[in-house]
């Protein structure tokens, strides 16, 4: 697994220290993880990894996106659109980042990627500012990056991609019951319209049954 964990800002920083579990997942499992984080996540190293890499990989990219390509650290580029989206040939990418899958998701699988799950508009997460420097305290981003973080662990454990998708939408969808209960307060409920959003947006193309050997 190669994962690019950016952490410049609050939103990367979410996102890359909700990202461990995920390592800790693979490491259990001997899988040889390359965590490309915080100033590693440059589009130089990110090529070199990939150009190095024996068989078949899972790449999971953190970071800010837009429909034709996905960032790393400060914003970088890391993989853009006619630039150098054959990179992900014969890989299974997810890219929790907004609006990737609508360009750059079908043209990597254009140029060979076995499958490419991501969002095709805005990925959308709400954060508790208290927790802002203890992001895995923050019960409300919890809500919105376990679903997420559910694709990466489901591809690890051997599900296929399209089950991955699932899974992961299958936690958002159980995620809009409870929030509706009579019991939930108010401003909890305010939350729902926004994980509907990324319930809809989420995608999975190319081979849905791929899955890592």
């Amino acid at each position: 697994m190669v994962i690019t964990r950016p952490n410049h800002d609050v939103t990367t920083n979410y996102l890359s220290f909700w990202s461990q579990s995920v390592i800790d997942y693979a490491d259990k499992r001997s899988l040889h993880v390359i965590d490309l984080r915080g100033p590693r996540a440059t589009r130089k190293e990110f090529e070199s990894v990939l150009c190095k890499r024996g068989g078949q990989a899972f790449i999971f990219l953190n970071g800010h996106g837009s429909a034709d390509k996905v960032g790393g650290q400060n914003n970088e580029v890391l993989v853009e659109v006619g630039e150098n989206d054959d990179i992900f040939f014969g890989t299974v990418v997810y890219a929790r980042s907004c609006s990737s899958a609508a360009v750059l998701g079908p043209a990597s699988v254009a140029k060979g990627a076995m499958a490419y799950l991501g969002y095709t508009d805005d990925f959308v997460f709400f954060i508790e500012d208290e927790y802002m420097t203890r992001p895995l305290n923050d019960k409300t981003a919890q809500l919105f990056l376990e679903p997420s973080n559910q694709v990466a662990m489901a591809i690890l454990k051997g599900h296929s991609v399209g089950e991955a998708n699932g899974q992961s939408k299958d936690m958002i969808k159980h995620t809009i019951q409870t929030l509706m209960t009579s019991e939930t307060p108010k401003e909890e409920k305010e939350l729902i319209p926004y994980l509907r959003w990324n319930l809809i947006h989420q995608v999975c193309l190319g081979d849905t049954s791929a899955r890592l050997a």
